[in-house]
């Protein structure tokens, strides 16, 4: 079981109910931040050699060779929603399943952070904010360019959980269209978005919002020539994971007005520096990886961990599975015969 700063809370109230429940917890060392532990080679045997499951966050590296090295392993489960530090391909490839806290609460904090992200940005709150800090005098009507998210077009890049809960946030707010790109399409079970090819969503929204993980096939998604070729005057959030936007990039399509404004809550190196190209730009809304944190998602991720570590050791599926191509596999290795293991 790993530590980190940032979720060591949520671990240690994990650790303590599976040592309850009569679990053998070891921990793994604590890292300063912002580091990412990746262990030694001489450290697998003693942290992973005897482990059925692994209990870490997205800070821990879990690459091809640390899953291999763990002979007994049955399962990774993350304490929060992320999971990209592992390699899940190679983790399917070895049986291994991997869990995260993709419980309702953390999906839904995100979602009411997202859709305040577009609101504030249409209403340009950066800007009032600032004016009202240097006690300047009200913009005449004529001048106003705040505009209203009703009557908009809302693109969505990638569709998983938090997305979805966008969209049902936003019923009833009279959207011109919703439109999204994913790979898995689903017209049938969503009928009130629109499923479209990259180039239109981005071509066409007022607002895109960003929702992939963090992956090779998805790192530089958005790039220069893709925000060059976002709808003038638009708006662009990421709250899903750094490296999909090319910030440098973003920082002078935003300099240069071609964009009406971004909120950035992850980048490439958290935290950013401090001469990092978005901090000085005054349309931006920065925030450090924490838009979307609320008590509610706190306290529903020590629970699910417990419940997810608990699951895999008694050969259960844990409830929030990140590779479902291993189920099968998995349950016929691992899986109870029982009714209980369903």
């Amino acid at each position: 079981m790993g530590s980190d700063h940032v979720l060591g809370e949520i671990l240690d109230c994990a650790a303590e109910e599976l040592r309850g429940q009569g679990i053998d917890v070891v921990r793994g060392p604590a890292q300063p931040p912002p580091a990412r532990t990746l262990y030694a080679p001489h450290e697998w045997d003693h942290y992973f050699g005897r482990a059925g499951a692994i209990l870490v966050s997205s800070r821990t590296l879990l690459p091809r060779p640390v899953l291999a090295a763990a002979p007994r392993l049955r399962g990774v489960v993350f304490g929060s929603i992320g999971c990209d530090s592992c390699d899940l391909d190679a983790a399917t490839e070895l049986g291994i399943i991997v869990a995260n806290g993709a419980t309702p609460q953390n999906a839904d904090s995100m979602a009411e952070a997202v859709v305040m992200l577009a609101v504030a940005l249409l209403l340009e709150l950066p800007d009032k904010q600032r004016r009202f800090a240097r006690m300047a005098a009200r913009r005449p009507p004529r001048s106003i360019t705040s505009r209203m998210l009703a009557g908009r077009t809302l693109g969505l890049v990638g569709f998983g959980r938090t997305a979805q809960a966008v969209v049902r946030r936003l019923a009833g707010w009279d959207l011109a269209e919703i439109r999204v790109h994913t790979r898995r399409p689903d017209p049938v079970r969503w009928p009130q978005v629109r499923f479209v090819g990259l180039g239109e969503l981005l071509a066409e929204s007022d607002v895109v919002s960003v929702h992939v993980p963090a992956t090779d096939q998805t790192r530089g998604m958005i790039g220069a020539p893709e925000l060059a070729a976002m709808k003038p005057g638009s708006v662009l959030i990421n709250t899903a994971r750094g490296g999909i936007v090319d910030e440098e990039a973003l920082a002078r399509v935003l300099g240069e007005g071609h964009l009406a404004g971004a909120a950035i809550d992850t980048y490439l190196q958290e935290p950013p520096p401090p001469d990092h190209p978005l901090r000085g730009v005054n349309t931006v809304i920065g925030t450090d990886h924490v838009i979307g944190h609320t008590r509610e998602m706190f306290d529903s991720l020590a629970p699910a961990a417990v419940d997810n570590v608990t699951a895999i050791l008694a050969g259960r599926l844990p409830r929030y599975v990140c590779n479902p191509d291993v189920i099968a596999r998995w349950q016929a290795r691992h899986g109870r015969s029982d009714p209980a293991s369903s």
